[in-house]
């Protein structure tokens, strides 16, 4: 009985670490063969598929914990420290082992800040339907932009954003097993 409960333990430790690698394993086969776009979703939704097998596999390997807290602080380790290193992970992916693909892209939206603010007719446009718009001249605009487009693509920005998000979806992902692992206990 010992010797199980261990290999379980062990289980759960190994489980964030091990999803982490499929997910970079998706991702650097993807790398190069899909779209900017298209590419964030698929480490989205890999991520979010992975945090829940992460947190289903912490409840159901904890379902000898006496009470529904202890279960859900159990569940809930691995799958924060697997949030933990999601967030990491995407920050390094975009911003160290794709950084010219993530340079690249950024430089493409302030080419397109640069073209849309470049006709008068069609700032003055813009203009008429924002009214945050109306109070600025086009150089103002075209600052304003530029530097909410480099906030972001800060990567601190983009791991202070990635963490919360990733957070709040392995807290209420582990809830939701929580009480799956419950039911399926009673």
């Amino acid at each position: 009985m010992a010797e199980a409960l261990g290999a379980q333990r062990t289980l759960i430790r190994w489980t964030p670490l091990l999803a982490i690698a499929v997910w970079w394993a998706i991702r650097m086969v993807t790398t190069g063969q899909v779209s900017f776009e298209t590419g964030i979703s698929i480490g989205v939704f890999g991520h979010f598929g992975l945090i829940l097998v992460v947190a289903l596999v912490a409840a159901f390997q904890g379902q000898d914990a006496p009470s529904f807290i202890e279960r859900f602080k159990n569940s809930l380790r691995p799958t924060v420290l697997y949030a933990i290193l999601a967030a990491g992970s995407t920050v390094a992916y975009h911003h160290v082992i794709c950084a010219e693909s993530t340079s690249l892209r950024m430089l493409e939206r302030e080419a397109f800040i640069d073209r849309s603010l470049a006709d008068e007719a069609g700032f003055a446009e813009l203009q008429a339907a924002d009214p945050q718009l109306a109070a600025m001249d086009v150089e103002t605009a075209r600052e304003r932009a530029k530097a909410s487009l480099r906030f972001q693509f800060d990567p601190l920005w983009h791991f202070t954003a990635s963490l919360l998000m990733w957070i709040a979806a392995a807290m209420s992902t582990v809830l939701f097993t929580s009480f799956l692992g419950q039911w399926f206990k009673s």
